[in-house]
């Protein structure tokens, strides 16, 4: 590239374009999908009714009757909705309209990655506030600190957290509204496995913003759909910065049918759920590895120290077993975990095996859990963004 090339981003030049890494496996447990998928009679459902769709034409631009159907359900009209391709356009989309070069984005850490990489290519400032370490617990105080300055605009926060699991005090987190003069977007991504919501407090302050998505517990990770709830002035801006026709009309009507059948989805999540708890009591009989309580479809597994984390991961790599490794120097220069996510029976049994198997020629031991030191993990495995 010459170096008097001046239409290229300085702010850009550190980020690496994201790649999937296409990695063969038998068992994907490392993007938090639903094992179960969509029942046979909706899938059938949403085919039968694609064949009636206008091919030719462009889609609604504000997905009318998928806005309509979810709006309602909360008690909620069309002016409270925007939806999305994914919700990580949605994040896109608030970071545009509400914060620019120069301005502060505040989130904890660690958390969704998507936060931090459009704050970066959207120039903005992105500050990070570390958990506490012993129960991830949220700092507000310090996250106060960060969102009352004056060029501070924007707080994330992921209810439950994602990679940790948690759900942060609701206390901590309506004092954040209350206090910051920010916007606080609480991003219940993971809200069908834990079924607490901010949705109700809509209405009461007008700095709050929902973000929900159709890809965890109502298995369309595949066609991308994601929703924002707020106050309609909040979705209004948002709307200044949507692209026209952003949600393509299938997966409109795919969304659309599925909620309207939510009701059939509840089994698929229940066992998800009944799945996590026994994981986490069989991974946790297992040495070196702590399995954290969740209230999503995935477990935090620490491991310890970056060479066990390497082992791990690779080993359970070379039997088709794929799960995502987790380091954030923001939160601690010397703990390192595995996310993975909750599969079905038959996948969960894989991966147990996978760890007993690991956990048995290789001697580890939770002893020397502190003696890893800081690397960039992104450079060395699938840098899997989606969360």
């Amino acid at each position: 590239m010459k170096e008097n090339y001046k239409f290229f981003r300085d702010s850009l030049k550190k980020l690496k374009p994201y790649d999937p890494h296409q990695v063969p496996y038998k068992v994907k447990l490392n993007a938090n999908e639903n094992p179960y998928g969509l029942p046979e009679e909706i899938i059938e459902e949403i085919l039968r009714k694609a064949k009636d769709l206008q091919y030719s034409r462009y889609p609604n631009g504000n997905s009318q009757k998928l806005s309509e159907i979810v709006s309602s359900s909360w008690n909620l009209n069309v002016d409270n909705i925007v939806i999305g391709n994914g919700s990580d356009e949605l994040i896109d989309y608030l970071i545009k309209a509400f914060s620019e070069k120069g301005r502060g984005v505040i989130s904890p850490a660690p958390s969704f990655a998507m936060y931090k990489l459009y704050s970066l290519i959207n120039g903005c400032d992105f500050i990070e506030i570390s958990l506490d370490q012993n129960n991830f617990s949220l700092n507000e105080d310090k996250v106060l600190e960060e969102a009352k300055r004056a060029d501070s605009s924007i707080v994330f926060i992921a209810y439950p957290n994602a990679p940790t699991g948690n759900y942060f005090a609701e206390d901590k987190i309506i004092k954040i509204i209350e206090e910051s003069s920010c916007l606080v977007v609480v991003d219940e991504a993971y809200y069908e496995f834990g079924g607490k919501t901010f949705v109700p407090l809509i209405s009461r302050y007008n700095n709050l913003a929902i973000l929900r998505t159709f890809s965890k517990g109502y298995s369309l990770a595949s066609l991308r759909v994601g929703y924002l709830l707020s106050n309609p002035e909040i979705i209004q801006e948002v709307r200044k910065v949507k692209s026209p026709f952003n949600v393509n009309s299938f997966s409109q009507l795919a969304a659309q049918v599925v909620f309207e059948n939510k009701e059939i989805l509840k089994d698929g999540i229940r066992s998800i759920i009944k799945e996590r708890e026994k994981l986490i009591i069989r991974i946790n009989e297992l040495s070196p590895f702590k399995a954290y309580p969740s209230q999503t479809n995935f477990v935090l597994v620490e491991v310890g120290s970056k060479e066990k984390s390497n082992l791990v991961y690779n080993n359970l790599l070379e039997k088709g077993i794929l799960v995502q490794t987790i380091y954030e120097p923001a939160f601690s220069t010397s703990r390192y975990f595995l996310r993975i996510t909750v599969g079905n029976k038959k996948e969960n049994e894989i991966l147990i095996k996978g760890l007993e198997n690991v956990s048995k020629n290789h001697s580890l031991s939770r002893t020397d859990w502190q003696t890893g030191r800081p690397v960039d993990w992104q450079t060395n495995r699938p840098n899997y963004l989606i969360d």
